[in-house]
């Protein structure tokens, strides 16, 4: 969707509007953008103006991709390579579309090339399913990482799941017929080793509670956020003060903030993990805690905060998001400090939900608290990973059938 920007003359009357459309990426993953700017339409009122400059928008940005593609190099899609479709077509048109994050974009970078280095200059429409088990067989027993070790079982998952989505897109824009990945069967694919995951009981997370009564109010407000939400480490860090509604007494989450190596600032400011936005409740206790923050920062900085400020903002602007490494560096304090179980801020995501388990909630709920866009995530990682909430299932089991 283009954006449109008001231009206002010196009396400060909008006089024009400049649309700005990023087309994709090239070949050095910079943004491609168009821009033009358009007179402000006359005797409208503003809704109407509004609407009739939007429509302009979306007519000049149709015409922007139309001609963008037209000019785009076309090649015999019989012909292709393995490794050309990669970089001039799924990476080009599909990594680097705008919507993937940078974290995303390193992630496939390092994939892809292990994927071209093994499949070359292989004809796209030649690799079937055999070639496909071939690859996964050369991963098991040849392939190594650089230090020459073997691949783990994850590595290897990620491998197969960036070929299935190359030759997915491949398939679904009429490169190839189908996808060789999915004639493989359940047992002839990579898969990941069980994750064990990590997390506070009930007394664990009390003690660690009662230790953070003597942190900075700042950082017992983050950790408490993020203990009783289930909230990812990027969307706490997203937070902004718009983002609290007293009344109802919850959170919207929608934005996330990662590291982006590639960025001045070295910090990437985007959507959530499933790109939808969602409510999560906050307690009375948690919400106090979250008023005192925000009296506490602005009797620091000497003025009000705007909606727009970041509840847990860098120390000097409150319109900045704190450095996403920073929790995990001090969580690692607090429990060294305290001498706690060794977990990470995304361990307090897995105590959340782990609790809200054993407090009674269902899948279902745990899976909206979490943001998990597939209920097979939240059963794949939390059912059953208590074993009090076993042995209690186990109990509940025997006294309905021995019950007189």
């Amino acid at each position: 969707m283009a954006t449109i920007i008001p231009k206002k003359g010196k009396s400060g009357e909008i006089r024009s509007y400049m649309i700005r459309v990023c087309l994709g990426r090239d070949e050095n993953y910079k943004q491609i953008f168009r821009n033009t700017t358009i007179s402000r339409p006359e005797g409208l009122t503003p809704a109407k103006e509004r609407k009739e400059v939007e429509r302009l928008a979306d007519e000049w940005e149709r015409n922007q991709r139309e001609e963008y593609e037209r000019t785009k190099s076309k090649t015999d899609k019989t012909k292709i390579t393995f490794a050309d479709f990669v970089k001039n077509h799924w990476w080009a048109d599909h990594v680097m579309d705008g919507e993937h994050t940078p974290n995303s974009i390193a992630f496939y970078r390092n994939m892809s090339n292990h994927l071209v280095d093994y499949f070359g200059n292989k004809k796209l429409n030649a690799i079937d399913a055999e070639a496909v088990k071939r690859y996964i067989k050369y991963l098991n027993t040849t392939a190594t990482t650089k230090s020459g070790k073997p691949l783990s079982a994850t590595t290897k998952q990620h491998l197969f799941g960036t070929l299935r989505n190359i030759m997915e897109y491949a398939r679904r824009f009429h490169y190839i017929q189908s996808d060789p990945c999915q004639d493989l069967s359940q047992k002839e694919k990579p898969h990941r080793e069980k994750k064990k995951v990590d997390f506070l009981d009930t007394t664990d997370a009390r003690r660690f509670l009662q230790c953070l009564e003597s942190e900075p109010l700042y950082w017992r407000t983050f950790f408490n956020l993020v203990i009783t939400t289930g909230l990812r480490r990027g969307e706490a860090l997203g937070l902004q003060w718009a983002d609290l509604d007293p009344e109802k007494m919850q959170a919207t989450v929608e934005r996330s903030v990662s590291m982006d190596k590639d960025s001045e600032s070295k910090i990437y400011i985007g959507s959530t993990k499933t790109k939808e936005a969602r409510q999560v409740p906050i307690s009375p206790r948690l919400y106090s805690l979250l008023k005192a923050l925000k009296s506490e920062r602005e009797n620091e900085l000497g003025a009000k905060l705007l909606p727009s400020a970041f509840i847990f903002s860098a120390p000097a602007d409150p319109y900045k998001p704190c450095f996403p490494t920073e929790p995990t560096r001090q969580m690692r304090k607090i429990v060294k400090k305290y001498k706690l179980p060794n977990v990470s801020p995304h361990d307090l995501r897995h105590t959340a939900a782990t609790l809200a388990l054993e407090s009674g909630a269902d899948l279902k709920q745990v899976q909206m608290l979490l943001g998990h866009s597939d209920a097979k995530t939240t059963l794949e990682f939390y059912a059953g990973v208590s074993e009090e909430s076993q042995r209690r299932t186990v109990e509940g089991i025997e006294s309905l059938i021995t019950a007189n």
